[in-house]
């Protein structure tokens, strides 16, 4: 089927990445499944197609609305462990590894979550067996597709990492160590008989049977090529560490912005925390007269934003974090009067300045499904960085995350999101957002993109709720990202600046230009008027693509 990137239309909806991630979701909805089940078996096939930003090897954040209205969230962030502590990311002579050397290593993967979240996602919510979810990768995975460009130019970008092991180099790789070329049939009959075991035996033999001795091995004793034995380092893992994994099924982050109730998930995402206090401050500053005034309180209040973020938040089951003091109205109505973009707000309950950093990749990935009758996903995954650690899981074809490799060691206060912890699981920016109004959903959204996922849905709730704009013009919109970078600079595609960045110079801002080719952000949401607007990146990795199915 062709898709465009909007679509309208009434009944079940779905907006995503990639086509064929549309055709697993369309296939479960046609067949009667609901939306729970669409975003499993179309999740699957993101991990067959979409290789470098999702999967088996990773995790994430599902939001589910259910019928009747209830919210709630599947965290299934990946978890650092049991041995992972200050020690796991120095080098032999007691220094921090620099982060071009973190990520493609054994102590760098986290245990995955998202087997756990799709296997409890669709006992709770779902209408499939997990067979029946994953049989559309399954099918994928092993007939195989066809490479476009974009994975190619991602696959390009971790070259040299893939050539340091086996596995990689055999799926990803030509013998000469080139990129698998654009229009070849990239096939996977490994990752085809990982999913298939796990339909067939549900989670634990994932996190206690033989994937899950495979996971370990490969952390333990990376599958390095014989060229490149001496550059790849050990992890700690074992299957118990995989065996004391759980997804958690948690209450939303709930906040307002004018009339509208907002949903997203809770920490260990920064997400919904960051943009519920952004959408907080815009409030209190009242209606943007016009769209340059809208865009320069929108780059001083994500400056502001970002600095109580990257001040007080982190892993909330292992550090005190004052996450709700954020949100209170007496602490939005002072910080909005505030001048003091770049510093922290002065919280009664006090926090220890760490900083939280994770990698600005695109790798992350977002989907958004609505089965037409009361239920609407909003999901967010990721194996972390472009590729993650770059080590496929022999014998299972999938790649494992990096989740640890941004933590370090050496930052102010005694404990800080980043510190190393056993069994922590990292910061992120994660944020699937579902927006209500009276009760009955308006829109549900999310993007990838690292810490700039947080300035892409902020931009575009603001623009859509606070502006008047539909849905599919503020994605098409031009992005600028301002996340409090010490020197106060913020970072803005060519058309941004071309269009607003001498109006908003003159009222003091400054800007470089965004380089990835990609831009920033990959937004798919959907749009709820009298029927179901599906909205997906016209241009922005590629394009995505939206579709709505009469069911």
């Amino acid at each position: 089927m062709g898709y465009k990137h909007v679509a309208r239309g009434r009944g079940a909806a779905a907006a995503a990445e990639d086509p064929r991630v549309l055709d697993a979701a369309g296939q479960i909805l046609e067949a009667g499944g609901n939306a729970v089940d669409a975003a499993v078996a179309a999740a699957a096939v993101q991990g067959v197609c979409r290789p470098m930003s999702g999967g088996l090897g990773g995790g994430g954040f599902m939001l589910v609305r259910l019928p009747g209205g209830r919210t709630v969230v599947i965290e299934h962030r990946e978890q650092a462990t049991a041995a992972f502590g200050p020690d796991s990311l120095l080098d032999g002579r007691g220094a921090e590894l620099p982060p071009a050397d973190r990520a493609v290593h054994g102590h760098a993967v986290g245990v995955p979550g998202a087997v756990r979240a799709w296997h409890e996602a669709l006992s709770l919510y779902g209408t499939r067996t997990l067979a029946e979810a994953l049989a559309p990768a399954v099918a994928l995975a092993d007939t195989g597709f066809e490479v476009d460009e974009t994975l190619h130019r991602e696959i390009a970008e971790r070259r040299d990492d893939f050539a340091l092991f086996e596995p990689t180099r055999d799926l990803y790789l030509t013998p000469g160590l080139h990129p698998v070329p654009v229009g070849s049939v990239l096939r996977n009959p490994a990752l085809a008989r990982a999913y298939e075991l796990i339909g067939a035996q549900g989670p634990k033999v994932f996190y206690e049977g033989e994937i899950a001795r495979a996971i370990v091995a490969a952390v333990n004793e990376p599958p390095a090529a014989r060229d490149a034995a001496d550059r790849v380092r050990p992890g700690r893992m074992t299957v118990q560490d995989l065996a004391h994994y759980t997804a958690r099924h948690l209450e939303p982050v709930r906040y307002r912005f004018g009339g509208y109730e907002l949903s997203g998930p809770p920490l260990p995402s920064s997400g919904a925390l960051t943009i519920a206090e952004g959408l907080g401050l815009l409030d209190r500053l009242g209606p943007a007269p016009t769209l340059i005034t809208c865009l320069d309180r929108y780059l001083r209040v994500s400056r502001m934003a970002f600095a109580d973020r990257d001040a007080y938040l982190g892993d909330d089951r292992l550090v005190d974090v004052p996450a709700a003091a954020l949100l209170t109205d007496s602490y939005l109505t002072a910080r909005a009067a505030s001048a003091n973009l770049s510093e922290p707000g002065d919280l009664s309950t006090g926090g220890a300045p760490w900083m939280s950093r994770e990698p600005d990749s695109p790798s992350t990935i977002h989907m958004t499904v609505d089965d037409g009758r009361g239920m609407t996903v909003s999901h967010t995954s990721t194996i972390i960085s472009m590729g993650g650690s770059g080590l496929v899981v022999p014998g299972y074809g999938f790649l494992l995350n990096d989740a640890l490799a941004g933590r370090t060691s050496f930052r102010s206060g005694v404990y800080g999101s980043t510190r190393p912890m056993a069994r922590m699981r990292p910061l992120s920016s994660m944020a699937p957002t579902i927006v209500e109004r009276d009760g009955e959903p308006v829109m549900a959204l999310g993007s990838p993109g690292g810490t700039t996922i947080i300035t892409t849905v902020l931009e575009i709730l603001y623009l859509a709720l606070g502006m008047g704009m539909s849905l599919a013009e503020a994605v098409e919109f031009p992005r600028v990202t301002q996340r409090n970078e010490p020197d106060g600079v913020a970072l803005a595609e060519p058309e941004f600046l071309c269009s607003y960045g001498e109006k908003l110079g003159e009222r003091g801002h400054r800007f470089e230009l965004w380089r990835p080719v990609e831009g920033i952000g990959a937004a798919a949401g959907l749009e709820f008027t009298a029927g179901v607007t599906a909205v997906a990146e016209p241009v922005r990795r590629g394009g995505g693509c939206a579709a709505v199915w009469e069911v």
